[in-house]
């Protein structure tokens, strides 16, 4: 290649002469013709056509030596390429063509030195740099941890009718949640990294969660229409600040321990809503971590027609990440809510109550996880527990924060497992099953003191795997509730059934989303005594839609 550029350029310098001549000669010719005799004429003009013939034969020449040029370089070419050791039929189209990957170069202006940290006392002193190539992944991830803001959530929503008007929603957190719910919830997280110097970082956190409708085209934030929305967190994390615990995280604001979730059923285990609050998570202590969280719970109390607001302040204490054996852990949990009455309120009738519990995880199970928990209550969280629907040990009855009810020292115990398993190559099964009795305790399902119960919930979800975008199951569901009040019985009983395809990104049924169901689901109320639900004037219904799921 050298070779050839070298001869086109030293004859390309001979035309370009010649050029110029003949091109003067053309200009001049007429201004000579006037002057110069016809000999001369003659003579010029021979003079001339002399050197237009040396000319192309010099062209000639030059365009032999660049065909012979481009032939010596493709045969060094051949000689030089390397050999293909994979049979021709093997070779794809990224072998011969290889994409390059998109890089990103990073330049560090400064590396952090005593003579960097002291630039602004030295100013001749030449800071160093450093680069670094990235990937446009990497690059990504840098500019996201660089600026420290980020934005996630979930909703889930979609479009559902059924054989007899609307479809209504029953016992979804005894029966299982799949082709039984019909709302919008969402939750939106707003992160910003505020300050990250020294093995020191801030963060502010915001979290809002609500409600919008989906029966009804106007979603106006109003109570009535079930269109509402909360700020369930506002708080300030940091990390590195307790002497001794670099990995601890501190954290002030509204916010709570980790809750944990029963998914199929829609209710949480562990849950201590909370306004003003501070806590400890990740304090790491002997063999596991210890957690720890003092919170403010205000409850609204009516009593002898006066409505009253007790100050209440949460305790929480968890001791986790125990290990037990190979990806086996376990975590013990104890929760104290304390009212504190004002003299005033001395003869107000709000009962401390109390929640303690075992949580033993298994991850790699047949190929899945579980998780089983066992937990005891007391007072208002234990009257919790007799609810048909919603579980959640919380102190408040309601999430208006009313505390309602009498509540006389009773008592409640469940015994809850979930998780996943693949039962064959290309069939998985998700359950969540929850056995819970108690005694004494309020029934807020029918408003009712001194009741004792016993209740029976489950939900299973075998499906088939097509691949890795699509999977076909059921979702089996049944409970049975008896509620026991100065001797009378009151049953609940139903059973569900619900068909489903699904568009899905990933195999597992509980730890991977988006999801998009398309669903028939049939349920069927066998015996209603504590809730006297009923479907638009029957005693079952048959429902069909599409939901997705969003984790984003």
């Amino acid at each position: 290649m050298k070779y050839l550029f070298k001869v086109s350029f030293t004859q390309s310098k001979k035309l370009i002469k010649y050029m110029t001549y003949a091109l003067l000669l053309g200009v001049c010719l007429p201004c000579w013709s006037w002057a110069a005799s016809p000999e001369q004429l003659e003579a010029r003009i021979a003079d001339l056509e002399k050197k237009l013939i040396q000319l192309s034969q010099e062209s000639l020449e030059l365009k032999k030596q660049v065909i012979a040029a481009n032939k010596k370089i493709a045969s060094l070419n051949q000689q030089s390429a390397p050999s293909l050791t994979l049979p021709v039929s093997k070779i794809t189209t990224e072998q011969l063509n290889p994409e390059p990957q998109p890089q990103v170069v990073l330049l560090d202006d400064r590396i952090n030195t005593l003579a960097d940290r002291k630039h602004e006392l030295m100013p001749t002193e030449k800071t160093r740099s450093t680069q670094r190539t990235l990937t446009l992944t990497e690059f990504k991830d840098y500019i996201k941890d660089e600026i420290g803001f980020s934005f996630g959530g979930y909703f889930r929503g979609g479009w559902a009718s059924s054989t007899n008007g609307g479809p209504k929603n029953y016992a979804e957190g005894a029966l299982g949640r799949l082709g039984n719910e019909y709302g919008g919830w969402y939750d939106l997280i707003f992160s910003q990294k505020i300050y990250d110097e020294d093995n020191r970082r801030i963060d502010a956190l915001v979290m809002i969660d609500g409600n919008v409708n989906v029966n009804k085209a106007a979603g106006l934030f109003n109570i009535q229409d079930d269109n509402y929305m909360q700020f369930s967190d506002i708080y300030l994390t940091t990390q590195g600040f307790i002497p001794g615990y670099p990995e601890a995280n501190f954290w002030v604001g509204k916010h709570s321990l980790p809750y944990n979730e029963i998914q199929m059923l829609d209710w949480k285990t562990q849950k201590t809503p909370a306004g003003g609050a501070i806590g400890i998570e990740n304090l790491k202590l002997g063999v596991g971590e210890l957690a720890f969280s003092l919170s403010r719970a205000d409850v609204n109390l009516a009593q002898d027609d006066v409505n009253h607001d007790v100050n209440v302040n949460q305790i929480e204490l968890r001791y986790g990440n125990i290990p037990l054996w190979q990806d086996g852990t376990i975590e013990l949990a104890g929760k104290y809510a304390l009212a504190n009455k004002s003299k005033q309120q001395s003869d107000l009738t709000v009962k401390n109550a109390w929640l303690a519990g075992l949580l033993w995880k298994q991850e790699n199970f047949l190929g899945g996880f579980n998780q089983l928990s066992l937990q005891a209550a007391s007072n208002s969280m234990a009257s919790q527990f007799a609810n048909i629907n919603t579980n959640n040990p919380e102190f408040a009855a309601n999430a208006n924060n009313d505390y309602i009810g009498q509540h006389t020292g009773g008592t409640a115990y469940r015994f809850v497992s979930q998780g996943e398993a693949y039962l064959a190559d290309k069939v998985i099964m998700s359950h969540a099953l929850a056995f819970t009795l108690g005694d004494d305790v309020y029934s807020y399902d029918m408003n009712r003191a001194h009741t004792d119960f016993m209740s029976f919930k489950s939900a299973i979800r075998p499906a088939y795997i097509w691949d890795r975008y699509q999977q076909s199951g059921i979702e089996l569901g049944y409970f049975h509730q008896r509620n026991k009040i100065s001797g009378e019985k009151y049953n609940e009983e139903g059973y569900k059934t619900t068909l489903f395809h699904t568009f899905k990104v990933a195999e597992s049924l509980l730890t991977s989303r988006p999801d998009i169901r398309f669903y028939v689901s049939y349920i069927h109320a066998l015996n209603n005594d504590v809730s006297q639900f009923d479907f638009n004037g029957k005693t079952y219904q048959v429902s069909f839609g599409i939901q997705t799921e969003v984790w984003f």
